[in-house]
């Protein structure tokens, strides 16, 4: 990718997405967010070096809504040139700041971040560049809202993701960069198969979410496919945390034993029993399902 950001940018960037992977235990213990603080405050320095945001005439500026319903309407187009390449790493930056607003319990200042990543992003959110990120801030936007207990709004956003992924692998199918490849040189971007893994794993989250959001509504059918394909993809990939995935399984067993679905009631049960023994004889393969990014 052309328009490289300098050595400082990418520095900068790095280290935040360090800070912002410390766990909160190894934080003094009355300082539990000062990890997340300073790589807040070096996202902030990356934002105020790449400049503000372009212009753009043809787009408006507020957020179309929850789920992004101008998703049919218009042509989403590729990011080329410099200003719609400062767009997307800008789009980046808010992205984590909105996790880490999030993640530091606030919550609106976490909203904000989201709405605005999805803003810079809706031009190009079909692209190859755009589009994992683009489902990933609806995703947690979808989490957001759903911790708040506004399900409805929280089913919008998770939809809206599931159907971007159908449509982008639908058009065009080539697996996506991930959002972190927009701060790096090009030599050390990812293998093709790097990037589908990450893009499969961030469709599971969303297929994940979906199933907690229908299980709310009380769509126990819808629940529970989402969740049976949930859990076959983290097979599929080699990517699950061995006693949540067995807890999980073993939860989809009851579904099916009160539907009088014995057969796949028993084959939910074995297969819980046989991933559970892999707890602490081997390293979980993925951070939990309910982690953000």
């Amino acid at each position: 990718m052309a328009n490289t950001p300098g050595p400082e940018i990418r520095e900068k960037f790095q280290a935040a997405l360090a800070l912002s992977r410390v766990e909160l235990h190894k934080n003094p213990e009355k300082e539990p967010y000062k990890s997340k603080y300073g790589a807040r405050a070096l996202l902030e320095e990356v934002r105020a070096l790449l400049g503000p945001a372009p212009e753009d005439e043809d787009e408006p500026a507020a957020d179309d809504g929850p789920g992004d319903q101008a998703l049919g309407a218009g042509e989403p187009r590729e990011a080329e040139g410099p200003g719609a390449q400062r767009a997307l790493r800008l789009a980046v930056v808010e992205f984590h700041l909105g996790v880490n607003h999030i993640d530091t319990e606030e919550l609106s200042a976490g909203e904000e971040h989201l709405v605005r990543c999805l803003s810079l992003l809706r031009p190009y959110r079909l692209s190859l560049g755009c589009v994992s990120l683009y489902i990933q801030a609806q995703n947690n936007l979808g989490i957001l809202w759903s911790e708040r207990e506004e399900i409805e709004t929280a089913r919008t956003y998770l939809e809206s993701s599931e159907a971007l992924y159908s449509q982008y692998m639908k058009e065009i199918g080539s697996p996506p960069l991930d959002p972190t490849e927009h701060f790096l040189p090009e030599e050390e971007k990812l293998t093709e198969q790097e990037r589908s893994k990450r893009f499969e794993k961030v469709y599971t989250h969303n297929l994940y979410y979906l199933a907690q959001v229908y299980q709310h509504m009380e769509m126990f059918e819808k629940a529970a496919h989402y969740c049976h394909s949930t859990l076959k993809r983290q097979l599929e990939h080699n990517a699950y945390h061995p006693m949540e995935w067995a807890i999980n399984a073993a939860t989809l067993s009851q579904f099916y034993i009160n539907k009088l679905c014995f057969m796949e009631a028993r084959h939910c049960l074995s297969a819980a029993n046989v991933i559970f023994g892999q707890t602490g004889k081997i390293p979980a393969t993925e951070d939990r399902q309910h982690r953000r990014a």
